[in-house]
């Protein structure tokens, strides 16, 4: 009898859940059947202005779409419902990201990650669109972003007022935007390991903060997926690995605009040290080339960064010379020089206090300053 009476009840359970999923369903069917698809016309005029670069008008329609079918987070168990969000959501970030809003898009990027039941495609998609902002904010912060940055371009004359870069100054003073763009770029690599972009960005990030040997590992996983990947930013470091792996790269106009500090030529180097020793050789006369490829090393895209005709003298200049891992890098490129038997000064991380009076000594044996 006791037993009649407990199946009984469980019974009576099993059929109120089911009544509820039933209403729940119809619930749902009646939302998507109207409002939905009313919303999702307007949703498709939004992609079609966003597609025009018609950017402020698209946020306009994306919005009448969220007033026709406003979010409602008990929807989310359903799998249109978060489909549908998600992707207004993004579109919406992504607008304003083309805007320059870059505060406004993370926002609603965030609003997209905290959708749980969407695809790790779309959760991928959006955690590297929310690192890219905070990548793009910190160039804001410092005041030299430039255009082809990740490939974001600024499509629009929407300019970045005073409140918005101290909005950014004050996070990257208290959180760092380098870090939390580096903390998307780690959670995409932990959804989809195969990920190159994201290793690639992931290790940039470390690299810009200074924390090498992550920046190395995280370089490598990139190698490991794609032997051919581009150097999109220019990341000496990732060119060094590629070249101790005896990786042949493909030449890009990217790694020419990596050059941003202007020298008494009037030309452009890649950093501050290598604008130092520059200036240095111009200020005792002596020509020089810069960042040339040779003939004579291993491999193919060697490059040597200054080369004096009259003393027939490389100089070169390595950073990061503390780093176990970068040492291996350093001996392999001096190696190239002494294996071939050329006269070779170099300066490192230490020298860069007082460069000048490092190259003064280091120069000696060539020639009198």
């Amino acid at each position: 009898m006791v037993i009649k009476k407990i199946r009984e009840a469980l019974e009576k359970r099993r059929q109120r859940k089911a009544e509820e999923i039933i209403e729940q369903n119809k619930l749902e069917s009646y939302r998507e059947n109207e409002q939905m698809q009313k919303a999702e016309q307007v949703k498709k005029e939004a992609d079609r202005l966003a597609h025009l670069k018609q950017y402020k008008t698209a946020i306009d329609e994306y919005n009448k779409a969220l007033e026709i079918y406003p979010f409602d987070e008990k929807e989310m168990v359903f799998k249109k419902p978060a489909e549908f969000f998600f992707k207004i959501f993004y579109n919406i970030a992504a607008s304003y990201s083309f805007l320059n809003k870059l505060d406004e898009s993370i926002k609603y990027f965030d609003n997209a990650l905290k959708i749980e039941n969407i695809e790790d495609a779309n959760r991928v998609k959006a955690l590297m669109s929310k690192g890219n902002c905070y990548y793009r904010a910190k160039q804001l912060v410092k005041g030299d972003y430039e255009e082809w940055a990740y490939k974001i371009r600024m499509e629009s004359d929407f300019d970045v007022n005073e409140k918005t870069i101290e909005f950014f100054k004050k996070i990257d003073e208290k959180e760092n935007l380098l870090k939390l763009a580096q903390n998307c770029f780690t959670k995409t690599t932990e959804l989809d390991r195969r990920n190159a972009d994201a290793w690639y960005k992931k290790g940039h990030m470390e690299f810009l903060m200074g924390i090498v040997k992550e920046a190395m590992l995280s370089f490598d996983n990139v190698f490991e997926l794609q032997k051919n990947y581009e150097n999109k930013e220019g990341i000496e470091l990732f060119d060094d690995i590629r070249a101790e792996k005896g990786i042949r790269a493909k030449h890009s106009k990217v790694l020419d605009t990596g050059m941003k500090f202007k020298i008494k030529t009037g030309h452009y180097v890649r950093n501050k040290a290598e604008k130092m020793i520059a200036n240095f050789i111009f200020d005792n006369n002596l020509m020089f080339q810069y960042n040339i490829a040779v003939t004579w090393a291993d491999k193919d895209d060697f490059k040597a960064t200054f080369f004096i005709p009259k003393l027939d003298l490389y100089i070169e200049h390595f950073k990061f010379d503390k780093i176990k891992g970068y040492k291996k890098l350093i001996r392999w490129k001096i190696k190239q020089y002494e294996k071939n038997k050329k006269k070779l000064v170099y300066t490192i991380s230490e020298d860069e206090a007082n460069i000048e009076e490092a190259l003064k000594i280091k120069l000696k044996p060539y020639i009198k300053l």
